[in-house]
């Protein structure tokens, strides 16, 4: 009887594939899953940034839309008529 007969038929050898460990799996599991965070959380950030830009274009193009492009005063492109005297 070899020693890996006794070691599986106790259960002690309970390897996912030859050469592999429950903790190399385990690992390797947390590894690819924290890389999909990483990924997530860059691509969730990139939107975030854009949609801070396009809200503060938005709010610069609101602010602008009030004011007058000419710069010339209302009041000069609008005269009002002269008021009469009053005697």
């Amino acid at each position: 009887m070899k020693i890996t007969d006794i070691v599986s038929e106790y259960g002690l050898r309970d390897e996912p594939a030859y050469g592999t460990t429950k903790a190399s799996v385990r690992q390797a599991t947390a590894m690819n899953t924290n890389a999909n965070k990483r990924v997530n959380n860059k691509n969730a950030d990139a939107n975030r940034e854009l949609n801070i830009a396009n809200k503060s274009l938005q709010r610069r193009q609101n602010r602008l839309r009030t004011k007058k492009p000419t710069g010339i005063p209302a009041r000069i492109l609008n005269p009002q008529p002269p008021q009469g005297e009053q005697s």
